[in-house]
Parts: structure tokens; sequence; C-alpha cells
């Protein structure tokens, strides 16, 4: 009679090796919650993590529990923590979601267990949808960071939806070995070859998977403050230090036209409406000549009410024609705060940048030229360095309501 070879990794040392680690994520996840306690997304990943340490609890109470009572429990929770790490993805890219998706795939799966009693081997079944479900939450996990937040990228969201993606392939490759191999229970202890070694491969994919979950918070942290550095926090524009820096550079590589403008009587919409409604025109006007401006133009605030555009390939003939059909787009919106409701125009100079040998400060003090040419000229126009003003078409750039 040949004597039994014990397998090289045991079900339960595993299991137990398991709950340690997952442990140890949850002290990790749980600081980092506590250190940011408003961030939802921060509290899905702590309940995952958690759900995690759960299961695996469960699953080692072999010897206390019925196996049938650890599979709805057990089963359950390592299904629903993958719905809690989804539904952490979704706040975390703002995408719309309920609290009742973490348990939708959950409890498909316990329908499915009471369906298994109907079946010659209810615990393998059991088992083999437990790896179905966290393969479903998975992929549709995967499929959220492949949406990402629309305007933003982040490094490394591909490569994340790629690994849950990973992640779900392997829990589905898993989930026949149920069936074909059945865990075999020797005094209530489960006995496994399969089991202990996959079991540490998903556990792997876990921790991967909560890894890559503080990476994108990292990631978009670093981009806020970037974004902080870079751009004007009321508008979203280019600040003054990086716009000058991208027309410099714009400028070394051959003709780019470059305009300064300014709103009109941008003082009377503070004094008449407050500081409030002030800001509001200034994200309105921006929102407004950002829908218009053609796709390689750079536009930033320079400060205050004035600000900067670059049209790079533009001679002056074109330029003016870009600015112009900005004074006429802006003519036909209102701009809205609470209950107010008035129009802006805006002062213009433009100049184009056609000599590298030349400083940028000259450039610039070109197109002001330009720009107190226009508010001498009466506002709501464009003008052109040691050109004419060009008048706004009839009927069109109508002035302030209240001017």
């Amino acid at each position: 009679m040949k004597k039994r070879i014990a397998p090289m990794l045991d079900l339960l040392t595993v299991v137990t090796y398991n709950a340690v680690v997952n442990f140890a994520v949850v002290v990790v996840a749980t600081i980092a919650w506590i250190r940011s306690p408003r961030q939802k997304d921060m509290i899905y990943w702590v309940l995952a993590a958690w759900f995690m340490v759960l299961g695996a609890i469960c699953t080692s109470m072999t010897e206390a529990l019925p196996h049938n009572i650890l599979a709805y429990l057990g089963g359950s929770i390592y299904v629903a923590l993958t719905g809690f790490m989804r539904l952490g993805f979704k706040e975390f890219y703002g995408q719309p979601y309920r609290i009742g998706e973490a348990f939708v795939v959950s409890v498909f799966v316990c329908i499915g267990f009471g369906l298994a009693e109907l079946t010659a081997d209810p615990t393998s079944m059991r088992i083999m949808l437990i790896y179905v479900g966290s393969a479903a939450n998975l992929a549709l996990g995967a499929a959220v960071l492949w949406r990402g937040k629309p305007g933003e990228w982040l490094p490394s969201g591909r490569l994340a939806s790629a690994i849950y993606a990973v992640y779900a392939l392997a829990n589905l490759m898993t989930a026949p070995l149920a069936i074909l191999y059945p865990v075999q229970f020797i005094d209530r202890l489960p006995v496994s070859d399969w089991m202990a070694y996959t079991s540490m491969l998903l556990l792997i994919f876990n921790l991967l998977s909560f890894m890559m979950a503080m990476v994108l918070k990292l990631e978009r942290s670093g981009e806020m403050q970037r974004r902080l550095a870079e751009r004007d926090t009321l508008t979203g524009l280019l600040n003054r230090r990086v716009f000058l820096e991208q027309a410099a550079q714009l400028a070394s590589r051959g003709a780019t036209a470059i305009a300064v403008l300014d709103l009109d009587h941008f003082k009377r919409i503070n004094d008449t409406y407050g500081h409030r409604a002030g800001d509001d025109a200034l994200v309105q006007f921006s929102e407004c000549l950002r829908k218009i401006l053609p796709a390689q133009a750079i536009f930033g605030r320079l400060g205050g009410e004035e600000f900067g555009i670059c049209l790079p390939g533009h001679d002056q003939a074109s330029a003016l024609g870009v600015i112009q059909a900005l004074l006429s787009f802006l003519s036909t919106e209102e701009i809205r705060s609470g209950d107010n409701r008035f129009r802006l125009t805006f002062s213009c100079g433009v100049t184009v940048m056609d000599d590298p040998a030349r400083s940028l400060d000259a450039w610039m003090a070109d197109a002001d030229s330009g720009l107190y040419a226009a508010k001498e000229e009466g506002r709501n126009r464009v003008v052109a360095h040691r050109g004419r003003p060009l008048p706004p078409e009839p009927g069109r750039g109508a002035p302030l309501a209240f001017a």
C-alpha cells in the first residue's frame, strides 16, 4: 500500500498566512483612512480589506462550523470585498454608483449556493461560484479603471486596469478546478493541492490591487500639486509663469501670433454685482473662449482680468480673424451669477512673433501697445501692433448692459 505524500503547501497554513498578510493590509488601509476620513474611496477600500480578513477567518474555521455555513458566509464575504474595491474606484474617479452595487454579485452567488444543493457535489459547486463571482466583480472593476475620469490621465490607470483584468481571469480560470478536482475533507479539514497554490497566487494579485489603489491616490495627489503649480486656481487656465514659458518656446520655433486681452469695465462688475459675480465672469469667460479657440492655441490668465493667447502658425490676418471670432461669439453669450445676467466684451492687442532673436518681453510690449490702442479706440475690439483697429461687426460685440 502506497503511503500518501503530504502536499508541499498545507491549505489551512496558506489560509492562515493569507489572514496575517491581509491583516497587515487592513492596518495600512485603516491608517490611510484615518488620515483622510472624508474620502469615501478610502472607506470602501478599508471595508474591502476588512472583508478579506473576515473571509480568511471564516474559511479557516472548518472545525467549528459546518461546510454549508462557511460557504454562505465566507463565500459572500469574499465576493463582496471585490465589490467594495470596485465602488472605491468609482468614487475615486467620480463615476455614479449606488452602495448596493457592492452586493449585487454576492446576492446572485448566494442564490447559486442554494441551487447547488440540487447538484451531486454542492461543496464543489459553491467553491466554483465564489471564484466566478469574484471574477465578475473584478472584471467590472477593470472596466471602471479603464474608463477613468474624463479629462484626467493618471500614468498607472491603464496598468491598474490590466492588473484587475488579469486578476479576474485568474479567478475565472481557477473556478473549473473546483469541479475537476474536488476539495477533500479529512477529519473536517480541507485538503487540496490546487487550492493551496492558487490561493497564494490570488493573494499576490490581491496585494497588487490594493497597492495600485494607493499608487493611483499618490499619482492624483502629485497631479494636483503639478496643476496648482501650473494652473490658475480659479479658471484652470495656465498661470502667467507657465504661459510665458510656453510662449517663449513657440516664439523660438517659428512665426506665432500672441495676443494680450483685457476684459472691459471689469471693475464695474465687482462694484455692481459683487466679487462673486466677478469670479463667475472670469470662469465663464474662460470657458467661452476655450470652446472656439483652435486646438493648438495656448490660453492663460496673466493676472486679474488680463489674459494671453498664443496662436502657433498664425500670421497677422489669421490671428485677427480668430480674435474677432472670439469677440463675436462672446457677444452672444450671457454671463450668469446667481440672479444676475450681463454680457462681457474685451479689448485686445495682437502681434506676430516672427524674429527668434527678439525677446519675449519685447513681443509682449508690442501686444500691450495694441491693447492700449484698442482701449483708446473705444474698447470691444482688437488692434494689431502698428496696425489699424478692427471694429466689431455690425450688430455684434454689444457693450455691457450697464456701460
